[in-house]
């Protein structure tokens, strides 16, 4: 039995936020849908909020990193409890995002601008709590 080994090269946050800012604001005539550039600028976002959060646990305790939704539960013992609501809020709104379904509607441009703006304040608070 073959298993895929997870790639551990992805792109710092700030690249993966600067590529999801592109897809909001193209500067140029692009082939891709409006909905389209949102749901993949929404992928990007939760992948920054992920790996942030795998970062802050690494250097906080190794082990939590491994447990899935239970990051961000116990992130409230970590940072004041309306920054782990926050996102625990902006991360449940990208994962809706991500998800395609055939009777729901892509998330809006705007939507995806004001999680954008959400992600990149919880960034800068996240790595301010691990300095």
């Amino acid at each position: 039995m073959t298993t895929l080994a997870r790639s551990t090269r992805v792109l710092p946050t700030n690249g993966l936020l600067a590529a999801a800012d592109q897809l909001l604001n193209p500067s140029d005539e692009t082939a891709l849908s409006p909905g389209v550039r949102a749901r993949a600028a929404a992928t990007l976002l939760r992948l920054a909020l992920d790996e942030t959060l795998d970062a802050f646990w690494r250097s906080v305790s190794p082990r939590m990193t491994r447990n899935g939704r239970t990051r961000m539960l116990c992130l409230q013992w970590y940072v004041s409890p309306s920054v782990a609501r926050q996102w625990y809020t902006v991360w449940s709104g990208l994962s809706a995002a991500c998800h395609y379904h055939t009777y729901d509607l892509p998330p809006t441009p705007a939507e995806v601008r004001a999680w954008h703006q959400d992600v990149s304040e919880l960034l800068r608070v996240l790595a301010a709590a691990t300095a």
